[in-house]
């Protein structure tokens, strides 16, 4: 009986030191697995630094492609500005050309219009002596008129006093009509609006503010009550 519990005791024994070995082999794997997972989701990354990295290389390489063609689009269009030019120097050379033979030609008319410009000279000479002549006849004429322009001036201003008298008196009542209001036609003007700069009597001005909708009576420009202001005439 005693060799029984003994070896009953050695089998719970082993059992317990197996238990405890899958137990230690469940924790490592575990781990493992862990270190696993881990090293996963670092190589994810890894793939998807080196996807954006390629994809942004192959932008990049478009865009040198984009450069290579417009750079040769540029050298193409080079290449037919300079094969213009080359036509377009030729064409000035040719221009160069008839423009000396013309420039020539023009040498000699201008050494014909220089000596027709000599004689002209002579004759132009002569014209300004007698034109100084003329000149001192025509400052005595002038001379003897404005003698006879005063004398017609003073007989006028014995005529033309009473008419002036007149006209003063007529632009008096005009200036008088000016300074009454546009409104009533009697009162003068003793307010301006400053919006629009008209002038009208106080009364008349009141009337106005004292409705609700306030409009010059002249040109309609709306005003408040702080832009009518005094003024003295």
């Amino acid at each position: 009986m005693q060799t029984q519990n003994q070896q009953l005791l050695q089998q719970i024994t082993e059992r317990d030191d197996y238990n405890i070995k899958l137990v230690l082999e469940g924790l490592r794997a575990k781990q493992l697995q862990d270190t696993l997972l881990l090293e996963k989701h670092n190589m994810e990354k890894e793939i998807q630094q080196a996807s954006t990295s390629l994809d942004f290389y192959n932008m990049k390489a478009a865009r040198i492609e984009d450069q290579l063609r417009f750079c040769s689009d540029q050298v193409q269009k080079l290449g037919e500005e300079r094969f213009q030019k080359s036509v377009s120097l030729e064409n000035t050379q040719k221009r160069l050309s008839v423009m000396r033979r013309s420039s020539h030609q023009a040498k000699e008319s201008l050494e014909d219009s220089q000596f027709k410009i000599e004689r002209s000279r002579a004759a132009l000479l002569e014209l300004q002596i007698e034109i100084e002549r003329e000149r001192f006849k025509k400052k005595r004429i002038e001379e003897e008129l404005e003698v006879a322009r005063r004398k017609v001036v003073l007989l006028q201003a014995k005529t033309e006093g009473n008419s002036m008298i007149e006209r003063l008196q007529e632009e008096l009542r005009e200036y008088r009509e000016i300074l009454k209001c546009s409104i009533c036609l009697d009162r003068p003007k003793e307010v301006v609006i400053t919006k629009c700069y008209h002038l009208f009597c106080n009364p008349c001005v009141h009337k106005v503010t004292e409705n609700r909708h306030r409009k010059c009576p002249v040109c309609a420009a709306s005003f408040g009550a702080n832009d009518v202001k005094p003024v003295y005439i």
